[in-house]
């Protein structure tokens, strides 16, 4: 069924491998999803994405293909915020996820820059860095790049996550891959589930 917190563009994203699809091979995984559009209007769709250099469209006779443009790729915070959008939850679960996945896989605390980044406003629940880890923090993203504030707060995860973080992690590996068709949509039983 349509998701009526992902708009079309992201579904269309979401589903596009850097090799590539048709029209029809697009419209019929939108059929699958339960997203009812006419190919000529897809078509007119792709076509506007296309000229805003979001997809790139190419002619593979006898159809047209269209891929992700490499310039748009989404940073690490647009990613995990995509994965984690995707979990169950309210907000400040969801921000409690998205500290414990970043301190899990930065290895260091995090900063309400970061949060923010990532779509996710407050302070989760958790603890506040000591000196010395804020300190370490700031100088690794330095490195890469980016600027904190002195008033950044940074923050240290106290939860445990770690099978969401797995689901999450797992996540981005698909979408950076671009392997999401290869994927099961059901949920496999366990033996023990019965």
């Amino acid at each position: 069924m349509f998701e009526l917190d992902k708009d079309l563009k992201t579904i269309i994203l979401e589903h596009l491998s850097d090799d590539g699809l048709s029209i029809s091979a697009l419209s019929r995984i939108l059929n699958e999803k339960g997203i009812k559009i006419h190919r000529l209007e897809l078509s007119g769709y792709l076509k506007a994405m296309s000229d805003m250099n979001v997809l790139r469209a190419r002619e593979v006779k006898p159809s047209k293909v269209f891929s992700p443009c490499q310039s748009k790729r989404k940073n690490i915070y647009e990613q995990i915020e995509d994965a984690i959008r995707q979990e169950e939850g309210d907000e400040d679960k969801r921000a409690n996820l998205a500290l414990f996945t970043m301190s899990k896989l930065f290895k260091r605390a995090v900063f309400e820059k970061e949060l923010r980044m990532c779509g996710f406003i407050g302070s989760p629940n958790c603890r506040k860095a000591s000196e010395k880890e804020r300190t370490e923090a700031s100088q690794i993203l330095a490195k890469a790049g980016m600027r904190i504030s002195p008033s950044d707060i940074a923050y240290v995860s106290n939860a445990n996550l770690n099978q969401a973080y797995h689901r999450i992690i797992a996540n981005l590996l698909i979408e950076s891959a671009g392997i999401r068709q290869y994927i099961s949509e059901t949920k496999q039983k366990t033996l023990m589930e019965g």
